[in-house]
């Protein structure tokens, strides 16, 4: 690729000369692709801002809960997998299929998803978070790299391998990225070069042959796609995600039709314990709604009950707890384990926040005390009225 010059404002790592020559690159290979979207298309789109390809309309019809059976790792590998396929895939919606496909394989320890393009995995993650790999065009890479758009060392302290692939597709001009989680892979996508260089690889052999039509599975392709609505990835979601203050919007929980039959587990208390639950985070939604303030479930990763950022910009979790006859202490003390926890890991990811603990109800004053000495406001379910003073919402 060219060396760099001036080439507008915000470009600092290449130029128009550098559209020009994967223009050329791309023209030389022959493929029906070219019938969606032409290589000088292509070309400029790899140096494009990582926007993704819109949700609407998806590749395949998916109708169900993309989350059903997933931990907060699991949702939040499914959600990278569809966001990197949505945003380096060409024509990701159309080509579906055709030029790619989502793989789920079962490893000895954790399943594993694979985005392949072409003849090629560009993508692959353990479901449970613990590794990610990617590979990418080194020319975009080295680009940046040489001009110190790219810093190796950065990448290095935050445990970012680079290593040279030995696939013999393009094997002289890919390198193998490998990161440590999910974080660190979410950090790494947010650099303008990374995300070149995997689309300049997709495009590249996504106008080669392709082999794999009879492994594709639709449904993985849409659960994945969907899962990705809610993964902040690029500058622009992070943004947006850091002024509501929570992951995901809030979905409920729902109680299995097959309950495991034990002596000791009451069906019919477990589900109303579950309806309770749900009614308390509706309740403390719509109560932060009146003013103004929008909650959901998640931040940062760790997997609260509710967050929210209220109208001064101050960070809440809740842990939210069902109480009936008999079991309130309990209750309280699991609560207040739970959210004590929550706010540990966030502090050590440097997400300070306010904590907070609602339960059905409270009849034991001593426990407004017990949470107060450890910085946690108690909020009873039964008296909503101090829920605002409690909170400290501005409203409006």
């Amino acid at each position: 690729m060219s060396e760099l010059t001036e080439a507008g404002p915000g470009t600092t790592w290449w130029t128009e000369a550098d559209i020009d020559e994967v223009t050329e690159m791309l023209a030389s290979r022959r493929s029906r692709l070219w019938q969606l979207v032409a290589p000088a298309d292509l070309a400029a789109w790899v140096f494009a801002d990582s926007a993704p390809a819109p949700l609407d309309p998806p590749p395949v019809d998916f109708d169900g809960d993309w989350s059903s059976g997933l931990d907060e790792s699991g949702r939040q590998a499914w959600a990278l997998a569809g966001w990197v396929a949505r945003t380096v895939v060409p024509e990701a919606a159309d080509t579906a299929g055709r030029y790619w496909i989502l793989s789920q394989l079962d490893d000895v320890s954790s399943s594993v998803l694979r985005l392949t393009v072409g003849v090629l995995e560009i993508l692959g993650l353990y479901e449970s978070g613990e590794a990610v790999w990617l590979r990418v065009h080194a020319a975009p890479v080295g680009l940046a790299m040489e001009t110190g758009a790219a810093d190796l060392e950065e990448w290095g302290r935050r445990g970012v391998e680079v290593l040279e692939d030995g696939t013999k597709t393009l094997a002289d001009e890919k390198l193998l990225l490998r990161c440590p989680d999910l974080d660190t892979a979410r950090w790494l996508l947010r650099q303008p070069p990374v995300i070149a260089g995997l689309r300049l690889l997709s495009c590249w052999v996504a106008a080669g042959p392709y082999s794999f039509e009879g492994r594709y599975r639709p449904e993985i392709v849409g659960r994945a796609w969907r899962a990705s609505e809610y993964m902040p990835t690029d500058g622009s979601q992070e943004a947006s995600d850091a002024e509501v203050g929570f992951d995901r919007p809030y979905t409920g929980a729902t109680v299995t039709a097959d309950l495991p039959a034990q002596r000791s587990f009451d069906a019919d208390a477990y589900r109303a314990g579950v309806g309770d639950h749900d009614r308390l985070c509706r309740s403390l939604i719509a109560h932060l709604a009146a003013s103004g303030v929008r909650a959901g479930a998640g931040l940062a990763g760790v997997n609260v009950d509710l967050a929210w950022r209220n109208a001064d910009g101050r960070q809440f979790i809740a842990e939210v707890k069902s109480v009936y006859a008999g079991n309130q202490v309990e209750q309280l003390r699991l609560g207040l384990g739970q959210v004590l926890e929550y706010r540990h890991r966030l502090a050590a990811r440097g997400v300070p926040v306010t904590a907070a603990l609602l339960v059905s109800t409270c009849s034991d004053p001593t426990w407004r005390d017990v949470c107060g000495d450890s910085g946690v406001i108690l909020l009873p379910g039964d008296d909503e009225r101090r829920w605002t003073e409690a909170l400290g919402v501005v409203a409006g």
